[in-house]
């Protein structure tokens, strides 16, 4: 069996959760093909997947999932008003419902609805805009004896302090990790014991405005956290005994990145009195088509996750690297590049 599958499913609901932040709901039988394992349908930390967004609202694709490398290359290579596009989107929840009399796994989607000045919205922000109940939906999931797509390393993370950075694109990739880690959910398909949870989470999320840093878009144990005002930082005990820090950084009139970057100086100051050399050697290269890679899963010790605009990860590589931080105790994901397209 093909460890990939064409999935149709129907939108359940769409709800505005801020200024920059719509949730959409999908369900249908054929996410039951997709790899729950024996938890069931929940958060299952970064795991992503591909929406198909077609050209026309309503319509719906021919994708031949036996030649997958065929299809893509003619769908990239007719028309953008023939084929449509395809996006990554994280799973930021799921559960299980009833649909027209069966219960069947719903998927919940963070879409973010960013407004480029100068090319304006992307097909991505104008399906979260205008999809409504009811409409078809098709996914590119792994199927259910494949694993999960996602970079997230439970076992790296077991026991150890880890740091997360995130710009509003991997805000939901990092509230359902926060979710996964505090409900026990594993990416395994098959689980017999639950891993150890982290020692502690220390997380920060760049938004757009004030409006997005709100419980609705974090995990969800943000409701009983206690808050430090003067830095708009959360913190609480999670159910697995975590101890979760969460900082909110509005970005407002600022340049992008600039919070986030700052943040990041600040935990590794905290962290070494190592001189900051930076080595040019150590940079992703500018020419691969993807910024991203994955820490050492053996590796012990605080574990660096840091996703954003390609730019910015990058950057924020850098500044780990140069203050003492091993590479390979860094996973890191450009999620989008500022001025082009992305799948």
């Amino acid at each position: 069996m093909t460890g990939l599958e064409c999935v149709r499913a129907t939108v359940t609901a769409r709800e505005q959760l801020s200024e920059h932040l719509v949730r959409v709901r999908v369900a249908g039988d054929e996410l039951c093909a997709v790899p729950w394992g024996a938890q069931g349908p929940g958060p299952r930390a970064d795991a992503y997947f591909k929406l198909l967004i077609p050209p026309q609202p309503g319509t719906l694709l021919d994708v031949d999932v036996s030649d997958m490398a065929r299809w893509r290359r003619e769908f990239m290579a007719a028309p953008r008003e023939d084929t449509g596009w395809i996006r990554t989107y994280t799973v930021r929840d799921a559960a299980t419902v009833e649909l027209d009399g069966a219960l069947v796994p719903e998927l919940a989607v963070d879409v973010v609805l960013h407004d480029d000045p100068e090319h304006g919205m992307g097909p991505g922000a104008t399906w979260g805009s205008t999809v409504r109940e009811g409409d078809p939906v098709q996914m590119l999931l792994p199927s259910g004896d494949a694993p999960w797509w996602a970079v997230w390393d439970e076992a790296r993370a077991a026991g150890q302090d880890v740091v997360l950075a995130g710009d509003e694109t991997a805000l939901p990739a990092l509230a359902s990790i926060v979710d996964g880690v505090e409900r026990g959910v594993s990416l395994a398909v098959d689980r017999s014991a639950a891993a150890q949870p982290p020692r502690r989470l220390t997380v920060a999320v760049e938004v757009p405005a004030d409006d997005d840093a709100a419980v609705a878009t974090g995990p969800r144990a943000l409701a009983r956290a206690a808050s430090s005002p003067e830095d708009r930082a959360l913190r609480v005990t999670l159910d697995s005994g975590t101890e979760l820090s969460w900082t909110w950084l509005p970005r407002g009139h600022q340049a992008r990145n600039l919070a986030l970057e700052l943040w990041l100086w600040e935990r590794l100051a905290e962290r070494s009195r190592h001189s900051w050399q930076l080595a040019a050697d150590q940079e992703p290269r500018d020419d691969l088509p993807f910024v991203w890679d994955t820490a050492d899963s053996g590796g012990r010790g605080t574990y660096w996750f840091l996703a954003a605009e390609s730019s910015c990860v990058k950057s924020m590589r850098r500044m780990c690297v140069s203050a003492g931080v091993p590479k390979k105790d860094i996973s890191f994901m450009g999620y989008w590049r500022m001025g082009s397209a992305t799948e």
